[in-house]
């Protein structure tokens, strides 16, 4: 299994600062020795509820760990969650809700409309959000420029982050796979990255020729046309590819509607970005070959700290995390870093210890940019294929983790 990731960084230098900490007592105007109380947001009700699920529980992992290491600035840390569910109105109403019930500090989301339309209120809320799965790039400062959003950070890829090296590696792997068909959901987040995958393609040398483009309305579930025009279009194997923009169950049942058809033998390769392996495991086996980028993969990572935090995690949930569950959990260990640099849970405080701030995770050690803040995860692009001899019925066949200060 090809890893290029930084390996060596021991869940010790994670939590090796709790200890000497635990004996600091609490700043003037924080809650003196009551719980630090920590909110996380994702949908937890409707098609997208597994995700919120995954979230709150690598959430949860985080704030175990840390509490079994003596807290944080001597606290214990509380944990609470809220229901993003599907709109941006609703999203802004969950973070609003923490607010109100006295939660400050953040993390998670899923939906970048949610995002864009939560951002500006952050200030007025008096919260800090560290954004674990909104993806658009405009929440984060671009190419040099300033956060548009002052109590907004991000530890998780952007949209652009995590297309560029998956183009990349895709073209390096199947040069000869031009004639691309591109399926999904029509949201912002879809026909964006599929934007910037034909940009990145072409910048690869690619002679890319685009068959046919399909997008439909988000929790469309019945495939059936769709797949039968993809399979027909796909004239050559040895030429043919598949971008595959749905996600969640979405993707669970176009890949279910089109198993008939052998989709791997049609296609010399299917990608899909963003959150792909909790689909690929409720097929028993039956999942074709596909090629994913995003922030995660179990296996991605060799060291001592994501073997804790994935031992820790099936202790809790019976199943291997997620990229979900690890990006939530990423925001707590940011959030931990943050109130320990401040030394106050403060928000003002919190939002200037964020930038700059660097803390270890299990991906390597995560810097957020001062100025644009923006984090640097490695993305990880990892390919399965369904086997029902391996563990949750998928085989991890290759996993590349691209540093992104090699972008």
């Amino acid at each position: 299994m090809k890893n290029l990731a930084r390996r060596t960084v021991a869940i010790a230098a994670v939590l090796g600062t709790i200890g000497v900490l635990a004996a600091c007592s609490a700043t003037p105007g924080d809650a003196g020795n009551e719980p630090i109380k920590i909110g996380v947001v994702g949908p937890q009700s409707g098609p997208l509820a597994e995700i919120g699920e995954n979230q709150v529980a690598g959430a949860r992992v985080a704030v175990d760990q840390i509490n079994a290491a003596g807290g944080i600035l001597g606290r214990q840390v509380e944990l609470s969650d809220e229901d993003e569910q599907t709109t941006p109105e609703t999203a802004t109403a969950a973070v609003r809700n923490l607010s109100n019930s006295g939660v400050n500090l953040v993390v998670g989301m899923l939906s970048s409309a949610g995002c864009l339309a939560l951002a500006p209120q952050l200030a007025s809320m008096n919260v800090v959000l560290v954004d674990t799965g909104c993806t658009n790039d405009g929440l984060t400062g671009q190419n040099g420029e300033e956060a548009p959003f002052p109590n907004l950070f991000r530890t998780s890829n952007s949209d652009s982050a995590l297309i560029g090296p998956l183009a990349q590696t895709i073209a390096e792997k199947f040069p000869e796979a031009t004639d691309y068909s591109a399926f999904g959901y029509d949201y912002v987040t879809g026909t964006t990255q599929w934007a910037l995958y034909q940009d990145e393609i072409k910048d690869a040398k690619v002679d890319l020729d685009i068959v046919s483009e399909t997008f439909v309305p988000i929790g469309e579930q019945n495939f059936g046309l769709q797949v039968q025009q993809l399979v027909n279009g796909a004239t050559d194997p040895s030429k043919s590819a598949l971008y595959l923009g749905t996600f969640s169950s979405g993707t669970g049942s176009f890949l279910q509607q089109a198993a008939s058809y052998d989709l791997s033998s049609k296609f010399a390769v299917i990608v899909n970005p963003g959150g792909y392996y909790p689909i690929a495991r409720t097929l028993n086996g039956l999942a074709p070959n596909v090629w994913n980028a995003y922030d995660y993969n179990y296996a991605a990572f060799d060291n001592d700290e994501n073997a804790a935090f994935v031992e820790d995690y099936k202790a809790l949930t019976g199943k291997l995390p997620v990229d979900w569950s690890y990006d939530a959990y990423v925001g707590v260990l940011a959030m931990k870093a943050a109130i320990e640099k401040a030394g106050s849970t403060d928000t003002a405080a919190v939002v200037k210890a964020l930038a700059g701030l660097s803390f270890d995770t299990p991906g390597g050690e995560l810097t957020i940019d001062a100025k644009s803040h923006q984090g640097n995860p490695p993305v990880v692009i990892t390919n399965t294929v369904g086997d029902a001899s391996a563990e949750e019925s998928v085989k991890v066949l290759e996993t590349v983790v691209v540093p992104r200060d090699e972008d």
